[in-house]
């Protein structure tokens, strides 16, 4: 029986984080925002814009909604009370270089597209993206912590 008490005694308390939970609400939210975003521009452009222009604005926002999506993913699984903000920051690594970042290469390397300014039609749907991208994060993040914080109150 003392071998029992003594390792229960040797084992480290563990606080329990709440299951892993996929949030599939914010990716469709930031597809609609974009896609809607993307149907007006086209709407619009129709009369406006070159063909290679709307192929700029359509490379743009899927660059957008592709670094959007992989920044939204980091919030869902770094959980717990210290790690939320490091969620929200690790999303912001992959929310800002793979538009910012794929849109200078194809910048650098079409010629085309560099004329149809690409560069201005990716920051557009940047912008949008971003302020979405950052209430959503936000709202998963405090949703976690308030999860959190209700299972420990009682």
């Amino acid at each position: 029986m003392s071998e029992d008490k003594s390792n229960q005694l040797t084992e480290p308390a563990t606080v329990g984080l709440p299951p892993v939970e996929f949030h599939w609400k914010p990716l469709v939210v930031i597809t609609v925002v974009l896609a809607t975003a993307f149907t007006a521009l086209a709407w619009y452009g129709n009369q406006a814009f070159t063909d290679i222009e709307m192929k700029a604005a359509g490379i743009g926002v899927t660059l957008c909604w592709l670094g959007s999506v992989l920044g939204l993913i980091p919030p869902m699984f770094l959980r717990g009370s210290e790690q939320g903000v490091n969620g929200v920051l690790a999303g912001m690594l992959f929310r800002m270089f793979i538009p910012i970042g794929g849109t200078f290469l194809i910048h650098q390397r079409s010629e085309q597209l560099r004329d149809a300014n690409i560069m201005y039609f990716t920051l557009g749907f940047f912008l949008l993206a971003l302020i979405v991208d950052t209430i959503l994060a936000v709202q998963m993040v405090k949703a976690q912590l308030s999860n959190q914080n209700t299972k420990t109150d009682i």
